[in-house]
């Protein structure tokens, strides 16, 4: 049995997170369906991938209860994503669709289950080396697609000739590739000095992917994080070289800032982009106003943008086009579970970013920092996107994931590992 699950596990869990960040069964059953091709996406049946969601789900639970005690133990640390899940549940009793806010909980509940599962069961060293395989297989599996199947791996219509790989839009490859470039990045340490080589092609990758796929909000997401991989490896300075360097870092980023504020519209003009950000802020304002009518407990668990059939026709007929969400992530979980769960999540949120500081200024390799990387590209993803609070959705899984992973106590260096010789492992 323990043969058995040595060789299972990692193999579950790797495919599993191919499957969650990208949902390639939607891709293949439309016939490679494009926005704007006059083909509608929805009408088509998705049984199948509402089935691998639920042998996830299943998998996870029946793997949590093999070890039934470590589950009990990291459920009641992880007490904050409960409370999430919990509040979602609790939303079905004012959902404008509460049948609709019931399946969704399912989801969410299973998707929960499943992040539980990662965290509980592999360390966060161990997790990103899954994650390194997952985005690694989706990377090569994305250049073949545009190579070989173009029709399917290549956008058609509003977008042609931009890659998308096994997604189905070339944003969502964007979002994919900048957290796996940002993975293959920190994970060379992991690996033999032999099979170092991996991570580097892999990276050299997903470049190419983000390039191609004509992102320009995961290029520029790309490259804030790439940053910051740098600037976060200042916490590990010594406290007199601290301050200063963070005094530093504040000052830049505060003249930078200063900078895009006076010239928004011509940077923004050089890759393409208008100050209304393709009209995401006149979605905002109209969206603000949809929250001002219920802005304690929202219109439910994923109740809110049902076409227009629901509350979300406001939106759609001020936009002229099928708004399908927010484009981003707080408005969209403030439309569902109010400022409730807003506030829960951002005290959640806030625990755990001051764990993964915590953990960055302690750790030795390179890889502590995967946390704090991972946290930030939640904030900077979902200034634009989606996905906080979003069943059957990567980043929710993760978040859970690090969420366990982090009540394992950290433990400091000890005296004889001095700064010096932890810069001394990071420079190799």
């Amino acid at each position: 049995m323990e043969k058995l699950l040595k060789y299972f596990e990692p193999s579950f869990a790797v495919l599993a997170l191919i499957h969650y960040s990208a949902n390639w069964l939607p891709l293949l059953l439309s016939g490679g369906a494009s926005e704007g091709d006059g083909t509608d996406i929805n009408s088509f049946d998705y049984t199948l991938n509402v089935l691998l969601f639920l042998l996830t789900y299943v998998i996870s639970t029946g793997l949590l209860l093999l070890r039934w005690k470590k589950f009990i133990i990291f459920s009641r640390k992880g007490v904050v994503i409960w409370v999430m899940v919990l509040i979602a549940l609790a939303s079905y009793f004012w959902s404008d669709f509460p049948a609709r806010t019931l399946r969704s909980c399912i989801g969410l509940i299973g998707s929960t289950l499943f992040g539980i599962y990662l965290g509980s069961r592999y360390t966060l060293k161990e997790q990103l080396k899954l994650l390194v395989w997952a985005y690694g297989i989706i990377a090569v599996l994305s250049v073949l697609f545009a190579i070989g199947l173009p029709r399917y791996g290549v956008e058609q219509a509003v977008h042609a000739g931009a890659w998308r790989g096994i997604y189905n839009h070339k944003n969502l490859l964007g979002r994919g590739m900048t957290m796996g470039g940002v993975i293959f990045a920190l994970s060379p340490s992991l690996f033999e000095k032999k099979d170092r080589w991996l991570c580097r092609t892999a990276l050299g990758l997903a470049c190419i992917l983000l390039v191609m796929a004509k992102s320009s909000s995961s290029l520029i997401n790309f490259t804030l994080l790439i940053i910051s991989l740098t600037a976060y490896r200042i916490l590990r300075f010594r406290f007199l070289l601290l301050i200063p360097a963070f005094l530093a870092m504040v000052t830049l980023s505060m003249t930078i800032v200063e900078i895009y504020t006076a010239n928004a519209e011509e940077l923004l003009g050089l890759i393409g982009k208008d100050p209304s950000l393709t009209g995401r802020t006149d979605i905002w304002a109209w969206v603000g106003e949809m929250i001002d009518k219920r802005p304690w407990l929202g219109y439910g668990y994923t109740a809110f943008w049902q076409g227009l059939d629901g509350e979300s026709a406001y939106v759609i007929r001020a936009a002229r086009w099928p708004v399908p969400y927010s484009h981003n992530g707080f408005l969209d979980l403030w439309l569902d579970i109010g400022l409730l769960g807003v506030s829960a999540y951002l005290l959640g949120f806030g625990i755990n970013f001051l764990k993964a500081i915590f953990l960055a200024r302690f750790s030795l390799d390179l890889d502590g920092l995967w946390p704090l990387i991972f946290l930030t590209y939640l904030i900077l993803t979902n200034a634009s996107e989606g996905g906080i609070l979003a069943q059957n959705n990567i980043f929710w899984v993760l978040y859970t994931a690090l969420s366990i992973s982090m009540t394992k106590p950290i433990k400091k260096p000890t005296e004889s590992q001095s700064i010096s010789e932890i810069s001394s492992q990071l420079t190799h």
